[in-house]
């Protein structure tokens, strides 16, 4: 059931209803009080499901005017470029000219809005008297607000480093101004904190909500304390100590961060009941369907979405060209990323000697979650074949026209077609005919925490403290699943080769789930990754006498000019207006 979000369907007003409650019972509009909201059951919960609603966990809706229409962050990174060349996320992020003037979302997120919400929730719910909700009750809903501000200083830390610290619902009228405007604690700090809230948050919440799919249980917070840790670790490895600590974490901390992720993770793998989704025989459309089925076996906790009623406008900014209602193919996925996808028959990577890669056969014989992810020429999708040629070639003759020459997805068809030469598949709708997909009519949950991830942070952690064969045991049920034949334990590999390719199977298995750029920035190697050329494969058709069609292919730049990362945007700016509102703010490096 969907039940947690459709509350959230009426507008802000009518939020302050309960949607199970009887009307004629509840005071008028204009009378509810604080006292009312935290006086009954339902009134309280949609304040909740508001708060819910608030948090900057979701990458399914995209990120709209500030950064170009039918942006999403992963365009951002070496996975894919924003088709459309207007967009700020190619003219301003992606070459990076940005800064302080400039700091909007997808990048930036100033969570405080939500932490005094979320604050303010706490309060009222410790002092709730015994005859609203039980004890268990009141638990499970202070559970929540400690997982949600949890998740609010993880989102604002791996931004901006260290933030101040506030956990009490601030007051402009009676709190101190050297409270009300308080300074930055340390990045360390700060992390200390997620890790204190997500383990409190697990000490009280349920396993899981009965009938209420969407709420968090308790093993959605073990998870964002997995994930949590090991960026926390990472950060101390590789990272640098600057104004005093504000950014960066002390070195001799790392290993603390990593068995403590690793010791959560380890608790998510072997007692939360969940499983790695195996549905389908097919390995490719197993995975592909991971995020279409919205089944609990995997997922451990996600967005909902309500088609047609509260949704999202994935498919309308991401379906193939030749598919759209309207927008369509906003995302190119990168020929960097698909160097990423190991050959199936020998387990190495197409850029390495002896994969056995074929230039005239890029798409075929490769990790299966290839096709899971991308849509390449001829692949069948919505009950047509996908056309990414530019061009027809017969007698020695190329025929670029419409219809005839270039294939209806072809690149150069129209400027919102794919400038790499493959689309996205992942989290698509498909069907044996054009679904036609309206704005905000796509129902995908956005999966935010799934147990392929916590095997994935197992690994590295385990691998970064030198735990090469744990780090196997780890990685090996993900290359299973995946339906890889060869080297499943990457035996092969060991020490800082074995990192790397720990770090490129998280890169494929995690692909468009917003985590490419958040990894780049924690391992410090966005300077390189985030500052290439994008490449693509150019496809052209051949008719011979006898109609017969074959192939061949190309290797293109993709972008006319690179993407540029620069080392201070391994922190994002406070901002100007925050730190003329509180001069106790300090600018972070760099801006």
């Amino acid at each position: 059931m969907k039940n947690l979000y459709q509350i959230i369907l009426i507008s802000f007003l009518l939020c302050l209803y309960s949607c199970q409650s009887d009307f004629l019972n509840q005071p008028p509009l204009d009378r509810i009080t604080e006292s009312d909201v935290w006086s009954d059951r339902d009134l309280m919960d949609t304040y909740i499901f508001k708060i819910y609603d608030n948090m900057p966990w979701d990458y399914l809706k995209d990120f709209g005017q500030s950064a170009g229409w039918g942006a999403h962050r992963d365009a951002l990174t070496d996975l894919a470029m924003s088709t459309y060349s207007w967009t700020p996320a190619n003219n301003s992020i992606r070459s990076g000219n940005w800064g302080t003037s400039t700091n909007y979302w997808p990048l930036d997120w100033w969570g405080y809005f939500n932490v005094w919400k979320i604050n303010y929730s706490i309060q009222n719910l410790e002092s709730l008297s015994a005859n609203v909700l039980s004890d268990e009750e009141r638990d499970h809903r202070l559970g929540e607000m400690y997982f949600m501000r949890s998740f609010c200083y993880f989102a604002m830390a791996k931004r901006y480093g260290g933030v101040p610290i506030i956990l009490e619902p601030q007051d402009p009228n009676i709190t101190p101004d050297e409270e009300y405007f308080p300074p930055r604690n340390t990045e360390q700090e700060v992390y200390d904190q997620i890790l204190n809230d997500a383990q409190t948050a697990f000490s009280l919440l349920p396993d899981r909500w009965t009938g209420e799919k969407g709420r968090a249980g308790k093993w959605a917070a073990k998870s964002l304390e997995s994930r949590a840790a090991l960026y926390a670790g990472s950060i101390a490895t590789y990272g640098t100590i600057d104004l005093d600590g504000l950014v960066g974490i002390p070195s001799s901390e790392a290993t603390k961060y990593y068995q403590q992720s690793l010791d959560a993770s380890n608790l998510v793998l072997n007692e939360s009941g969940y499983t790695l989704f195996n549905k389908y025989p097919n390995p490719s459309e197993n995975y592909y369907k991971l995020f279409l089925d919205e089944t609990e076996d995997e997922t451990i906790f996600m967005k909902i979405w309500l088609p047609f009623e509260k949704g999202h406008s994935y498919d309308l900014r991401n379906t193939p060209y030749s598919y759209r209602v309207d927008w369509g193919s906003s995302m190119s996925p990168s020929k960097q990323l698909m160097d990423s996808y190991e050959m199936l028959n020998t387990g190495l990577l197409p850029t390495e000697n002896g994969s056995g890669y074929d230039p005239q056969n890029p798409f075929e014989n490769r990790d299966p979650r290839f096709k899971g992810t991308l849509l390449t020429n001829n692949d069948l999708f919505q009950g047509s074949g996908i056309e990414t040629w530019f061009a027809t070639e017969r007698d020695g003759e190329l025929d670029t026209n419409t219809g005839t020459g270039i294939g209806k997805d072809g690149m150069g068809i129209h400027p919102d077609a794919t400038k790499t030469g493959v689309y996205l598949r992942k989290y698509l709708a498909d069907g044996s005919s054009p679904l036609l997909i309206q704005q905000y009519y796509s129902g995908q949950d956005c999966i935010l925490f799934r147990l392929g991830e916590i095997y994935l942070n197992a690994a590295e952690a385990a691998s970064e403290m030198g735990m090469d064969a744990s780090a196997r045991d780890f990685i090996e049920p993900i290359r299973t699943r995946a339906g890889l034949t060869q080297d499943l334990r990457l035996e092969n590999y060991s020490g800082i080769a074995l990192r790397d390719r720990i770090r490129n199977e998280r890169k494929i298995e995690m692909a468009f789930e917003d985590q490419r750029y958040w990894d780049v920035r924690r391992w410090r190697i966005a300077e390189e990754a985030l500052s290439i050329q994008v490449e693509g494969i150019k496809s052209l058709r051949h008719i011979d006498n006898a109609g017969n069609e074959t192939f061949s292919y190309e290797v293109i730049q993709a972008e006319s000019q690179s993407m540029n990362f620069d080392q201070r945007h391994y922190y994002l700016p406070i901002g100007n207006d925050r730190i003329n509102n509180n001069p106790r703010l300090i600018e972070n490096p760099g801006y």
